[in-house]
Parts: structure tokens; C-alpha cells; sequence
């Protein structure tokens, strides 16, 4: 066997072996990108989620809060009311 010959072989087998590592190489590229797709659309689901429920929490607040000042203005007026009440039954009952 020549020289020639002996390394045309040998390149024939880098070949073949480079194609095969470049191909397992490119399975993997893919298998990562169709990885980091998935992990993209599960985190942009994630922040939507977020969103709404940071929203919900947002308006229960905010109606307590209205309600609490409900309270307050019910409570104040009948505390008003009722020093009103007080005041004229001492104003009329005094003399």
C-alpha cells in the first residue's frame, strides 16, 4: 500500500468520524435550542400568570380599602349622631 493511498484511508476515517461528531454535535445544538423554546414560552406564561394575579390582588385591595373607608364614614356618622342625640337630651333636660 502506498503512501498516497495510506493517507487517502486515513482521511477517509477523519472524515467519517468528524461528520459523525459534528452530527451528534448538531443533535445536541437542537435539542438545547428546542429546550431553551420550551423554557422561553413557560416563562412568558409565567410572567402573563404573574401578572394577572398580581392584578386580582391589586383590586381586592383596593376594594377593602374602599370598604374599610365605608366603615370608617358609617361609624364616624353614627359616633356623630349620637353625641347629637346626647347633647339634646342634656340640653333639654337640664333646666
Amino acid at each position: 500500500m502506498s503512501t498516497i493511498d495510506s493517507t487517502d484511508a486515513r482521511l477517509s476515517v477523519h472524515e467519517a468520524v468528524c461528520a459523525e461528531r459534528y452530527a451528534g454535535l448538531d443533535r445536541r445544538m437542537t435539542n438545547i435550542d428546542e429546550k431553551f423554546n420550551k423554557l422561553e414560552g413557560e416563562v412568558k406564561d409565567l410572567k402573563e400568570t404573574t401578572s394577572k394575579n398580581f392584578g386580582e390582588i391589586k383590586n381586592m385591595l383596593q376594594n377593602a380599602k374602599d370598604e374599610k373607608f365605608k366603615v370608617m364614614v358609617t361609624v364616624t356618622g353614627t359616633i356623630i349622631v349620637s353625641l347629637l342625640g346626647v347633647m339634646g337630651y342634656l340640653i333639654t333636660h337640664i333646666k
